[in-house]
């Protein structure tokens, strides 16, 4: 856990963290797997997300610890909302350090302790514990809902998998475990206690009762539009979800019959995906001046919630959605000025995908947040029994979606990259249509070609 000092609250206007009500501890675990000459470490963090700078600089260090290459390191962000944010690197990052120190033991100790194993996984699955936040509306745009009730009701896909990796020593005693479950773990999201949420909780309990002490590592499931049940609630919320997760996933752990794997791969790479052009200088005139008219109107109207087709939250404080609001313009501000200077956009953005084959089970470990569908699609089409799609694995690259996602546009489709300076190695512009599709298809190749290694 880290010390309150060493928080920097300012770095994300909104995901705050506080020191006075206790919550589910922050852990990195790490499993090291060896299959003759191949070999990974997977750490799993409990962290809202690493940039990509971090990643880098976290692989980096241990892969120079361990002697290893940085693309035998994964890690892997549990999403935890109630987690305190890593400072950039071009000033001190005492919280980063931190995080990095940790890495570096865990996986080291992980190395050190392989030793011949068994290898198993199960499924069970769960409903009422998710829901999809983007609800279709009538007019071909899409509402971001907090409320479970009308997520449920709008039939949007979750994924109600509960999926169980099981590792044994050579007598059958628990070595490690694994439990992917695709939702946010965002059941307090702002001015919220530090904790890793329901996963804390449900790979502790699961450490208590089935694992017999050894560690179990949480994978979070590709739900870039998924969110646990309750949102906006509080912390005890968050632990009766983790508890009642364990409680299914335990009966599985214990069915689960382990065996010594004919087979391991491991393979790496980016996918580039299309992006849209920049808006023209007359689309951002009138975008700018909606921006401008929303947050001067919300003093005579607290109540308003639209702006460039995504909604605030009703009951925010005006503050809050102006803070909220000013970003969209400013964004749109930097993008006339560089058209103006002749500034090149890309037409592209690169995605970060780590597959791996055990026996028949694919897991893809992707930077950022794709959507449940892809991850359902992915699922279906791969030539493996079982294939999971992780997010936010070696980075945060935003959200991805299908066409008809695109099509509504929304917040994560949308706006989410006016949040951030041009020129910041974020990804200046959306996704355009296809992304999704050839995000997938890249996914399908990796896994292919973990299958001829």
């Amino acid at each position: 856990m880290p010390e309150r000092d060493m928080i920097d609250n300012s770095i994300h206007s909104c995901m705050t963290v506080r020191f006075d009500e206790p919550g589910s501890p922050l852990r990195a675990k790490a499993l090291a797997l060896s299959f003759g000459e191949r070999w990974l470490i997977l750490i799993a963090l409990d962290l809202a997300v690493l940039k990509n700078a971090h990643v880098d600089h976290i692989r980096a260090a241990v892969a120079e610890e361990l002697g290893l290459d940085p693309k035998d390191i994964v890690l892997n962000c549990s999403h935890s909302h109630s987690t305190p944010f890593a400072e950039p690197l071009d000033r001190p990052h005492p919280f980063l350090d931190l995080i990095t120190g940790r890495c570096i033991e865990t996986a080291k100790e992980a190395w050190a302790s392989r030793q011949p194993a068994r290898f198993g996984h199960g499924v069970t699955h769960v409903v009422g514990a998710s829901f999809n936040t983007r609800v279709p509306l009538p007019d071909g745009r899409v509402k971001f809902t907090r409320d479970f009730r009308e997520g449920l009701a709008s039939g949007r896909p979750i994924d109600p998998r509960l999926s169980v990796v099981r590792i044994d020593d050579a007598d059958g005693r628990p070595i490690a475990g694994w439990v992917r479950f695709a939702a946010h773990p965002a059941c307090v999201i702002f001015d919220a206690p530090v904790s890793a949420e329901y996963p804390g909780y449900m790979t502790e309990q699961l450490e208590k009762t089935v694992s017999r002490g050894a560690p179990v590592l949480f994978g979070f499931g590709s739900s870039g539009d998924v969110n646990c049940v309750p949102m906006f609630g509080t912390e005890a919320d968050s632990q009766r979800l983790g508890l009642n997760l364990a409680n299914l996933v335990a009966e599985t752990f214990e069915s689960i019959r382990t065996k010594p794997p004919h087979r391991m791969a491991v393979v790496s790479g980016e996918v580039d995906l299309p992006l849209d052009p920049p808006p023209d200088p007359q689309t951002l005139e009138r975008e700018i001046a909606e921006v401008e008219r929303f947050i001067a109107d919300l003093d005579r109207d607290p109540r308003l919630e639209w702006v460039l087709g995504v909604n605030c939250k009703k009951d925010w404080p005006v503050e809050k959605k102006k803070s909220h609001a000013r970003p969209l313009a400013e964004w749109a501000r930097q993008v006339r000025q560089a058209l103006a200077d002749g500034w090149a956009f890309p037409t592209s953005w690169p995605r970060r995908i780590t597959s791996i084959v055990v026996d028949d089970l694919g897991l893809v470990f992707a930077s950022g947040e794709p959507f449940v569908e892809l991850g359902l699609d992915l699922a279906a089409r791969s030539p493996l029994a079982d294939t999971l799609l992780m997010a936010m694995g070696n980075g945060a690259d935003g959200y991805l979606g299908t066409d008809e996602d695109r099509r509504r546009g929304g917040y994560e489709m949308y706006t989410l990259v006016r949040y951030y300076s041009l020129g910041d190695d974020h990804r200046p512009l959306p996704y355009a249509q296809g992304a999704g599709e050839k995000f997938v298809q890249g996914c399908l190749d990796l896994i292919e070609a973990c299958r001829k290694r």
